[in-house]
């Protein structure tokens, strides 16, 4: 169980980086998109948080 556990952290953090590099290429061009990129890479960097704190004992 906890290799899935792990699987689920890896694929939210992945995740959450990959929205914080489109904000980054995003961010000369458009702001306010690249600041709402942002945002969405909160929620997917917290679910990781989340489920690595996870005690599932």
């Amino acid at each position: 169980m906890d290799e899935v556990l792990d699987a689920a952290v890896d694929a939210a953090a992945v995740c959450g980086l990959l929205v914080l590099a489109e904000a980054r290429t995003t961010a000369t061009s458009d702001p306010s998109t690249a600041a709402e990129l942002c945002l969405t890479a909160v929620s997917h960097l917290a679910l990781a948080v989340a489920l690595a704190s996870a005690d599932l004992d």
